[in-house]
């Protein structure tokens, strides 16, 4: 039997001046997407705001809040990376300036975290919505 789970989701793609987009690297023990990349965020409490979701879990995960956050879409996400287990919902994709140095975060989460530019995403293993969602990002920068 194939278990189902919703979870509606916030995530970011943190820019720094330069535009490169902050990621963060899933630790191996994690179950969806040990080693993997992707964007920053978490699931949406019940009464809570997608944004006040945002800033929460970004507080928790990097240790500062970004500056300039604006929703870029609503999306739906879907994962079967786990057999027999589904996970899927609505996922609200805000945009953000980091603003500090790269000393000023504190990874509260995850294995590693790095900032990438657009032409790295290809070369390194992203969760494959998030790279949908950076493509799509990036693409409307050119527009």
């Amino acid at each position: 039997m194939i278990e189902k789970v919703v979870i509606d989701t916030s995530v970011i793609i943190l820019l720094n001046k330069k535009k490169e987009v902050l990621l963060q690297k899933k630790d191996q023990g994690y179950p969806w997407f040990p080693g993997k990349w992707c964007l920053f965020g978490g699931g949406i409490e019940p009464g809570e705001e997608p944004s006040q979701t945002l800033i929460r879990e970004i507080s928790e995960e990097i240790g500062s809040i970004p500056s300039n956050l604006k929703l870029f879409k609503k999306t739906s996400y879907f994962e079967n990376y786990i057999p027999d287990k589904i996970r899927e919902g609505e996922l609200q994709v805000y945009v953000g300036e980091f603003t500090g140095k790269i000393s000023d975060i504190s990874l509260g989460e995850g294995g590693g975290f790095g900032f990438f530019a657009e032409n790295e995403l290809d070369t390194i293993p992203i969760v494959d919505y998030n790279l949908k969602i950076l493509k799509e990002f990036y693409s409307s920068l050119r527009q």
